[in-house]
Parts: structure tokens; C-alpha cells; sequence
């Protein structure tokens, strides 16, 4: 991946320029930036920039032997650490090269979300383990193989424990030419002594304007329609890229049809869509209710501003359009509320089924009642 192929982020790649222009890079960097920033994508367009053979002071030439093996990410002095699930046959990140290469492929923006549902474990949780960091402190002992700096990218250190601590002497006295590159996205998840250690550069959403050129570029849409689609995903390409992704409207459609089963009080048919709720993997589940939270905020701007619905696809403006006649703005809220909490106690394998009950329960309940801040359903 080259600067080119970076969606915004400027003032970011041109200090990245002047470091190496200065000879002045970092050993030990953090990329810290909400979901779907370009934190990831920017982290192996500097690898690959830094090893680059003939690069310019703009960006990496793409042609040569080492940008070639970099865009297909097997640079042998590029080394990649994230978040995996452990098996009796994969016990280290080198074992799963093969599916993380697809992902950078096809997602260069994804999220942990994504990377789990390609590894088909919705219901487990990756972490990076003692054994991955000892694999770090051996493979990093050796010299460079072919280019001037070892890179090691490491994905979500929110996932890193203690066990981090083994890194510690080796992010404070590299070899030569070592360079740490930390990609996250919530630093007050990672432990305190990995993150003293590092210098922060700071990541901003992505601008609408900069979605929309690139949705509109990559999916051959009209630019209105970008638009659109670029205002919804609040900044997060990976989320633009899922809602341009979506097949006739189907989560509209669901979470359409659980509120008015739940303004209906029609609890046979909530028993009927919990089963189908029960049997998605956690991350699905949690993925309905930030659609859910997405649809209630967009009701309350509505509701602020008069019945404007101009940016949203024609599903969603009906949707928020239909369910302005049966919330307000105070109801919007304490239900998009309790949503945020539903996905926490999904995170700790909560029973999906008492879950989805309790939550439509509290739902009818807010609906019913005239001040809805008065319901505390958890």
C-alpha cells in the first residue's frame, strides 16, 4: 500500500515524510484513531515506504522487489502481530498469516469485528498471547533480511495482557533499524507501560467529503449517493464500505420489525425473532444494536431539525420517518441507551435469549410509559 491509496489523513503522511526526509523516524509509534480512520492502512503504507528502494520524497516507487512483497504482504522485514484465536494447531500469529493476508487484502480498513468473522470464531475472543511475544522477541533478534529497517506492525495492543511486559526491553533498546509500529484504536485499553513507551500520532474520523470520493471511485457510485452513505458511517470507511455492502436493506428490515413488535406488544412474534437473534454470532449480535443506536441517533436529528432526512438512503428515511410517529426524542434516547449496554453484556456472554427478552421487554415499557427516564431496565 502506497501514500496514494491513503483516504485523507494529509497532515499525517506529510510528518511521516518529513521524519524519514530528517532521518528522524521513531523508533516506537502509536497509531491511535477511531475505527476505520486508515490507522492500520496508513501503518503498511509506512512500511512499505520506509523499505522502498527508490522511493521519493512523496511516496514509495510500487514497482520495485520490496514494494512488490510489501502490497503482497509478505516482506520478510515486515513482521505482523494481532489478535488470534488459539487452537491446538495454530498457537502464534505466523499460523495464521494465510487469513490475515486475505483481510488486509480485502480490508485494509477493517476492524476486529470483521477479523474475527473471517476466522469464524464470532463467539471467541482473540487476544495476543506470552507465547506470540516471545515469537516477537526471537524474530526481531535477527538481522534485517534484505531491506534497511525490520518493521513490526502490531494490530490492537488492546489485546495485549502482562504478558506485554516481555516487549518492554525490546521497544526501549531495539537492534538497529527496528521500528515498532502500534495500531489502536482505545488507548485507555492498553496496559500503561506498553504505552509510555510510545510516541502517539493521533487520528482523526475521516472527513464525509473524503469517504464519498472514494466510495464513489471504488464502487462506481453516483457521488450524491456517496454522500449518503459517507454521512452515515460517522467517519469509519470499513462501516461506509459494510453499509454500501447490504442486501436490500436487511437490518432495516429487522430492526424495523422488532419495534413494531414491540409497540404492538406482539410478544409471540419477539419470541420468534429472538430465535433467529440467539443463533448470529456475538459479533453480529452486536453489530444489530449499533445499527439499532445509528437509527435512533438519526431520529433524534430528525426530530431537532424538523424532519430532515435528506442524507439517509430511502429505507432508513423511512424507517426514521415511521418511528417518529411512535417515539420521541426522550424515548430515542433512553432506548438507544439501553442498546449500549445491551452490547456489554453481549461482550461478557450474556444468554442471548434472556437478553433479547429483557431488552424488548424494557423496550414496551418505555413505549408505555410518558417518562421514559424513569424505566431503569438493568
Amino acid at each position: 500500500m502506497r501514500f496514494a491509496d491513503i483516504i485523507g489523513q494529509e497532515k499525517i503522511i506529510a510528518e511521516l515524510r518529513r521524519t524519514v526526509k530528517e532521518n528522524r523516524v521513531s523508533h516506537a509509534q502509536l497509531f491511535l484513531g477511531p475505527q476505520g480512520c486508515g490507522n492500520l492502512a496508513m501503518a503498511l503504507a509506512f512500511a512499505q515506504y520506509l523499505n522502498c528502494e527508490n522511493r521519493t520524497e512523496e511516496d514509495s516507487c510500487g514497482v520495485c522487489a520490496s514494494c512488490r512483497k510489501a502490497e503482497k504482504f509478505v516482506h520478510p522485514d515486515i513482521h505482523f502481530t494481532f489478535p488470534f484465536i488459539k487452537t491446538d494447531k495454530k498457537e502464534i500469529c505466523s499460523d495464521w498469516l494465510p487469513e490475515w493476508r486475505i483481510f488486509l487484502e480485502n480490508t485494509p480498513y477493517g476492524n476486529y469485528i470483521r477479523w474475527i468473522q473471517q476466522l469464524n470464531a464470532e463467539n471467541k475472543q482473540g487476544n495476543i498471547n506470552a507465547k506470540e511475544c516471545m515469537d516477537i522477541l526471537h524474530k526481531l533478534s535477527f538481522k534485517s533480511f534484505e531491506s534497511i529497517y525490520k518493521v513490526l506492525i502490531l494490530w490492537l495492543p488492546e489485546f495485549l495482557d502482562k504478558e506485554g511486559n516481555r516487549l518492554l526491553k525490546l521497544i526501549e533498546e531495539p537492534p538497529d533499524n527496528t521500528i515498532f509500529l502500534f495500531v489502536a484504536n482505545d488507548q485507555n485499553l492498553i496496559i500503561n507501560t506498553i504505552l509510555s513507551r510510545l510516541q502517539m500520532v493521533n487520528f482523526l474520523r475521516l472527513q464525509t467529503d473524503a469517504i464519498a470520493l472514494a466510495l464513489s471511485k471504488q464502487f462506481e457510485i453516483e457521488y450524491n449517493r456517496a454522500v449518503q452513505i459517507a454521512a452515515m458511517s460517522e467517519g469509519d470507511y470499513n462501516e461506509a464500505m459494510e453499509l454500501m455492502a447490504l442486501h436490500e436493506g436487511e437490518r432495516t428490515l429487522q430492526f424495523r420489525n422488532w419495534m413494531a413488535f414491540c409497540f404492538r406488544n406482539e410478544m409471540n412474534k419477539i419470541l420468534e425473532f429472538e430465535d433467529t437473534f440467539a443463533k448470529w454470532g456475538r459479533e453480529k449480535q452486536k453489530s444489530f444494536f449499533h445499527y439499532g443506536m445509528h437509527i435512533l441517533r438519526e431520529l433524534i436529528v430528525y426530530q431537532a431539525s424538523a424532519g430532515n432526512v435528506k442524507r439517509l438512503p430511502q429505507e432508513e428515511a423511512a424507517l426514521v420517518t415511521g418511528l417518529a410517529k411512535s417515539f420521541n426524542t426522550e424515548q430515542a434516547i433512553v432506548i438507544a441507551n439501553l442498546l449500549d449496554k445491551a452490547i456489554y453484556f453481549v461482550e461478557r456472554n450474556a444468554n442471548a435469549k434472556i437478553l433479547f427478552t429483557y431488552l424488548s421487554i424494557s423496550i414496551m415499557k418505555i413505549i408505555k410509559t410518558e417518562n421514559a427516564l424513569a424505566v431503569k431496565p438493568f
